[in-house]
């Protein structure tokens, strides 16, 4: 049947919500650490970190966005 889909296996699920978690982590993480290296190279005092953490919880996020719409389009 050409029209006809298989369904998504729980392994394929788990996979996704995984590295989904992960992109969270690793723009958090990245960004967290550029924002230190600019407090430290500006002289400012924790201004830039938690300002570029919540920059990366949101890239996190749209990229989370993204890679969920890729994989039910699949």
């Amino acid at each position: 049947m050409a029209g006809k889909k298989d369904p998504i296996s729980p392994w394929q699920m788990a996979a996704m919500v995984s590295a989904m978690g992960f992109e969270i982590f690793a723009f958090i993480i990245l960004a967290a650490l550029f924002g230190n290296f600019l407090d430290s190279k500006l002289g400012t005092s924790h201004l830039w970190l938690p300002i570029s953490a919540v920059l990366g919880l949101f890239l996190g996020l749209v990229s989370c966005f993204y890679t969920l719409k890729s994989f039910i389009r699949d």
